[in-house]
């Protein structure tokens, strides 16, 4: 019988160790994400910066100036290219740019 509860007790002690561990590596890896997280949206707010600068892309925000999308235009020097791939195809004209 004092097995039986011997078993029990270092199974618990256990489990109990091993929880405390895992929540410890649980959270630092978060952290660890988190902070990899705002390095990329910073560096990317910059890649964005540098387009809208360039006026080669339009970025969309909301009120509190968080970037939700962007718009961007196609200007193309020749009056028709195709591309095909598969079973997609790609027209673009060039529009008259006095009928703007």
């Amino acid at each position: 019988m004092q097995d039986w509860i011997l078993n029990l007790v270092s199974f618990a002690i256990g489990t109990i160790i091993t929880w405390f561990i895992t929540k410890w590596f649980y959270k630092r890896a978060a952290l660890d994400l988190k902070s990899e997280t705002l390095k990329i949206r910073r560096l990317l707010d910059i890649v964005l910066y540098a387009l809208e600068k360039a006026k080669m892309v339009k970025v969309n925000r909301d009120a509190s100036g968080q970037v939700i999308g962007m718009e961007f235009e196609l200007f193309v020097n020749s009056a028709v290219h195709s591309m095909t791939s598969d079973n997609v195809t790609l027209n673009v004209v060039k529009e008259n740019q006095n009928s703007k």
